[in-house]
């Protein structure tokens, strides 16, 4: 599973999963057909993306990768206000049954 973190400057940070490769393209498109374009320079896993500073994505392209992230509370991303968008990773990664809601 593919996990997605959206961490805009004027909104609340959120979080989302694909299947593959194939679904997170059509989701992206489904969102925003020019952020594909910012998506198929990269090939490397987490990094900011967006057609500005304000508009972060960040891509964990396996659970581990996308756990051991969430585990990382030392993470400038998740500082300030970033700890939202941790918490929205950490959702994700309950529903889909990758970590125990243990809380």
């Amino acid at each position: 599973m593919i996990f997605v973190v959206e961490i805009p400057e004027h909104a609340e940070p959120s979080a989302w999963f694909a299947f593959s490769v194939d679904d997170l393209v059509r989701k992206i498109e489904a969102r925003d057909p020019r952020a594909w374009g910012a998506l198929s320079e990269t090939a490397e896993p987490a990094r900011d993306l967006g057609s500005a500073p304000q508009d972060r994505c960040r891509i964990y392209w396996t659970e581990a990768e996308a756990t051991a992230a969430f585990e990382r509370s030392h993470d400038p991303v998740w500082q300030g206000r970033g700890w939202r968008a941790r918490w929205a990773l950490r959702d994700q990664l309950v529903a889909t049954d990758v970590l125990a809601d243990d809380l």
